[in-house]
Formats: structure tokens, C-alpha cells, sequence
């Protein structure tokens, strides 16, 4: 199976916003604690409330870390999914647990964790997720805590079916808008995904093409430089005098140039980053990608900082690294005033810095950044905002983290960050990426 099929099908295992799910489980700690609050000083219930109102902040500090730690992802993986979603089903048991059991209306709400899981979960881990609703369902139908009702002007049996209706009510609108949301942005991620592995193919594709060029021009250099030697040689027997003089002196002049346009096209592919496939040191590379913007605004101050290295490190020219990158240079070569400073720092890991002097991020951008259809330049109508997704969809394939962050002075700030890990990962595989 190719990269970028493989690359496409993980994608699709981390098609969800993890803002989607930490946003549905805000709503739902707002809804229990009014509901925990109303029903025990409003309306009379007898309950633990205070055991409640600690599950209930228990929830939410879990998720303020899932908040913390979602800051600069865009999607959340299967894995971290289904450990949201279980700890929503348990915090649910433990509340109904304490007001009820099964015989609390509001138990219907165990369906909404498994319902939005159905929706973005791959099969085993849907599997667990159900299999944990029903654990806890029959636990709740044999273990709680007796809900005592309060005497109200409505019977109990009344009052018991008219909470079943509101609680019936919540569950099918709660539970169906936040399906939906998640199938739609699920969708949305799957179709970027897409274009961000069309463009990987389409770079590899270029590469590909450059090396074949480049063989055509090896290979045509011999029988040129044949054909040369022949034809001077038919020359020199045959004299000024000869009747052929003319035409033997034509097809040198085009074997000549010939030989020139040859020449040229390979110095022409040496200089396209697309076609270079040996790995080069750090300044190099990242000059070589800035070279090709760097036309459209010269004046621009372009500058690489590589701090020194215990090792001496060649990058691999990967279309991954070479698109991913490229975006992030083009974009501060665009919208710098007047200096794009690119810092590396090679330790143990790789840290790469790209800052321009330009307008910065637009605060309501910054947040959303690396998510697809995202751009500070959609208004102009030129821009899907699928640059800057499509660039971290790549980075991220090679193992980078990828941070936005403005500069306090002004200016964009973009850390593209390899770990330990990940950048000796990246040599490996790329064997050519290593001098001591």
C-alpha cells in the first residue's frame, strides 16, 4: 500500500475535533449541576448532593486537562476518544448511582456516550464503548441508592412520567445535534485529509520527474559528446574542400548546443528543491525551499540561524519536509515587512523556528490554526484555507509537533518540533541524513 493511502487511513482513525467532544461534555456539566442543584433545593429531592457535586468537578477538571492538553492538536485519536467518552459513561454511573439507579429518569443519558462514540469510533473501539454502557447499565439495575420523592402537588407516578419526558427530550436533542456535528466534521477532516495526501503525491510525483530528467540528462550526454568526436573527425579527414563541409559544420554547432541546453536543464534541477533528493545541512535546505518565494519579494531580509550541534546533521529532502515547510516560509515571506529569521536548534531532538516581522496571527485565527478550511485570507475569496492543514498533515506524518504562537514584538511565530524519538526515526529512515 503507497504512503500516502496508509497515511489517508490513519487520518481518517483521527477525524474528529477534539474541541467537538470537550465542548459536549462543558455543556453537559452545566446541565448536571443545574439539574443536581434544582432538583435538591428546588424541588426537594433527598440525595447525596455534595457526593454528586464532587463527581461533577471531578468531570470538569478532567476536562480542563483535555482542554490544556487539546490546546495545539486540532483532532483527537481513537484511542484518547474512547477514554473521554468511558470516563463520561462512569462519571454518569456514579451520578445516577447516587439519585436512583435505573429508576432516575435521566438514566436515558447513558445513551449519548455511546451514541456519539457510534459516530466517530473505529469498530473494537466502539465494541468497548458499548460493552462498558451495558456493564453499567446492569450494574445500576442491581446496586444505587434509593431516590426518595418529594411529596408535590402532582402524584408521584405523574411526576416521575413528566421528569421521564424532559429527561427522554434532553437526551434526543443533546445526543442528536452533537452526532450530527461530529459526522459533519468528521466528513470535513476526511475530504482535507485528502487533498493534504494529493498533495504529498503530487510532490513525490514531481520528484520523480526531476530524477527522471536528470537521468535523461546523463544519459544523453554520452552519444552527444559520440556524436561530437565522429563529426569533428569526418571534418578533419575530409577537408575545407569537402562537398559535406557545410552540413558536418551545421551538426556540430547544434551538437554544441544541444550539449549547452542539456547543461542548463540540469543546473535548472540541481537549484528545484523538488528534485533534490540528497540530503543537505539545515541552512541549506531551508534557503533552497526560501529561494523559490524569495523571487516574488526580494527585498525581504531572509535569515537562518543554526545553532551549533554536537553532530553534524543532513536533513532529508522529503516531499513531506519539503511541501510542509515550504508553506510555512511562503506564507512569512508573504506576509513579512521586511525579515522572515528561520532558527535550528539540533540537540537531541530537532526545533525548527519560523518568525516574520509581519501582522501576526489574528487572535480569533490563532486558536483554530492547522485545522482544515482555516485561513487569515479567506475573504479574498483565493484562499480555501486547506495551506496551512495540508502542511501540518504532512509535518505531523513525519513525526513533528507543530505549535503558532505571536511574538510579543509582532510577527508570526511557527515551532515546527521533532522529539528524540521522532527526528532519529526521521534519519533512520532516511539513512543519508546522518554525518558525524
Amino acid at each position: 500500500m503507497s504512503a500516502p493511502l496508509q497515511a489517508s487511513e490513519q487520518h481518517s482513525e483521527r477525524s474528529v475535533r477534539g474541541q467537538s467532544l470537550i465542548a459536549a461534555r462543558w455543556i453537559a456539566l452545566i446541565g448536571q449541576t443545574f439539574a443536581v442543584l434544582i432538583a435538591y433545593y428546588a424541588l426537594g429531592f433527598n440525595f447525596p448532593v455534595m457526593l454528586c457535586l464532587i463527581a461533577i468537578i471531578a468531570s470538569g477538571i478532567v476536562n480542563n486537562y483535555a482542554t490544556i492538553m487539546n490546546h495545539h492538536h486540532r483532532s483527537m485519536d481513537s484511542t484518547r476518544s474512547l477514554a473521554y467518552l468511558s470516563f463520561d459513561i462512569l462519571q454518569l454511573t456514579v451520578l445516577l448511582y447516587l439519585t436512583g439507579g435505573l429508576g432516575n429518569p435521566f438514566f436515558v443519558l447513558l445513551i449519548a456516550p455511546v451514541l456519539i462514540g457510534s459516530t466517530m469510533l473505529p469498530k473494537t473501539q466502539m465494541f468497548l464503548l458499548l460493552s462498558l454502557g451495558l456493564a453499567c447499565t446492569s450494574y445500576l439495575a442491581l446496586f444505587y441508592l434509593p431516590l426518595h420523592w418529594p411529596s408535590f402537588f402532582l402524584e408521584k407516578n405523574k411526576l416521575h412520567v413528566f421528569i421521564q419526558g424532559i429527561a427522554l427530550s434532553i437526551t434526543l436533542i443533546f445526543a442528536s445535534f452533537y452526532s450530527w456535528r461530529i459526522s459533519e466534521e468528521g466528513r470535513s477532516l476526511q475530504q482535507a485529509g485528502f487533498a493534504a495526501h494529493t498533495a504529498l503525491l503530487k510532490q513525490k510525483q514531481l520528484q520523480a520527474l526531476g530524477a527522471m530528467a536528470a537521468a535523461a540528462v546523463h544519459e544523453l550526454g554520452s552519444p552527444l559528446g559520440t556524436i561530437t568526436i565522429i563529426a569533428k573527425e569526418l571534418s578533419h579527414d575530409m577537408g575545407d574542400n569537402s562537398e559535406y563541409k557545410e552540413d558536418i559544420d551545421i551538426l556540430l554547432t547544434q551538437t554544441d548546443r544541444c550539449k549547452r541546453i542539456l547543461s542548463n536543464f540540469g543546473k535548472t534541477l540541481k537549484s528545484d528543491p523538488t528534485y533534490l533528493a540528497d540530503p543537505l545541512p539545515p541552512q541549506a535546505l531551508l534557503q533552497n525551499i526560501a529561494d523559490g518565494f524569495l523571487i516574488e519579494r526580494p527585498e525581504i531580509r531572509f535569515i537562518v540561524d543554526v545553532s551549533e550541534a554536537p553532530k553534524k546533521f543532513l536533513i532529508p529532502q522529503t516531499p513531506e519536509l519539503s511541501h510542509g515547510l515550504g508553506v510555512f516560509i511562503q506564507n512569512a515571506i508573504q506576509l513579512a515587512t521586511t525579515t522572515v529569521s528561520i532558527s535550528v536548534t539540533i540537540n537531541k531532538g530537532l526545533k525548527i523556528i519560523i518568525e516574520d516581522d509581519g501582522p501576526g496571527f489574528p487572535s480569533k485565527i490563532l486558536p483554530k490554526l492547522g485545522e482544515p478550511y482555516t485561513s487569515t485570507r479567506l475573504d479574498s475569496g483565493k484562499n480555501m484555507g486547506l495551506g496551512v492543514f495540508i502542511a501540518q498533515t504532512l509535518l505531523e506524518d513525519t513525526g513533528a509537533n507543530i505549535f503558532y504562537n505571536n511574538k510579543n514584538s509582532g510577527g508570526a511565530q511557527v515551532i515546527v518540533l521533532w522529539s528524540e524519538i521522532a527526528f532519529q526515526s526521521m534519519l533512520i529512515n532516511n539513512p543519508k541524513g546522518f554525518m558525524s
